[in-house]
């Protein structure tokens, strides 16, 4: 009876302190790049101040604000949790990009509280939008000679009917995967000459799809990935 009384007194005590550092942010302490560029947002790791002394576990989603900025500027999800850091990744690209210093609330409590701006206006914050379903990509396939790099005019002729037929604006993405024999040196040279030959076509930004894939054909393949809006 006596540590029950000693539970519920130390509850009262110190469960106010437990939910205000339950719901106080966590500041982005740095943003880390690993592997090899070209770097694109979702392959980051934000490095987050508070982990299990914060109650934080992996999964959690955290939006992310800036002092002096009304707006959600994005959504993180925790990936690695520590004592006292936490790693966590891009979940959804809001309408900047994250930095060091930036906020990350948790949004698995009640509510999700305002950073205040600096002329001291309090704003509410709205909730996060609804994930879209993003329609399947226009795709073309070539195919490059062993141990080459450079396309053939056969692979030129297809990749500018592509731009051709679906228009140089959208989103653009050239997709080499890994292959028996294939070095990571040559891969990124073949990604780099599809991007310089949708470029010269009037392409203004390609990325590079890492998503694995499975070889097609006697050659080495490569797929032009165009997605509309």
């Amino acid at each position: 009876m006596r540590g029950l009384r000693l539970f519920l007194g130390a509850c009262l005590i110190f469960g106010p302190a437990l939910a205000r550092g339950a719901r106080a942010p966590f500041p982005i302490v740095d943003v880390v790049e690993k592997g090899l560029p070209p770097f694109r947002p979702e392959t980051r790791i934000y490095l987050l101040g508070g982990g299990r002394d914060r109650g934080l576990r992996p999964g959690v989603q955290l939006a992310v604000r800036r002092t002096g900025d009304p707006r959600l500027l994005g959504w993180l999800q925790v990936t690695e949790v520590g004592a006292t850091r936490s790693e966590a990744r891009l979940e959804r690209q809001g309408p900047t990009y994250l930095l060091k210093g930036d906020l990350a609330w948790r949004t698995d409590l009640e509510a999700l509280p305002v950073v205040p701006r600096f002329d001291g206006e309090r704003l509410a914050v709205p909730p996060p939008p609804e994930r879209g379903t993003e329609a399947p990509p226009q795709e073309g396939l070539l195919f490059f000679l062993p141990q080459r790099d450079d396309l053939s005019p056969a692979g030129l002729r297809k990749l500018i009917e592509w731009v051709a037929a679906w228009g140089a604006g959208g989103r653009w993405a050239v997709q080499v995967p890994a292959a028996k024999g294939l070095s990571l040196a040559l891969q990124h040279r073949r990604a780099e000459t599809l991007r310089a030959a949708l470029q010269a076509q009037g392409v203004a930004r390609v990325e590079v799809d890492e998503t694995p894939r499975r070889d097609v054909g006697k050659y080495d393949p490569a797929w032009v990935r165009h997605w509309d809006g």
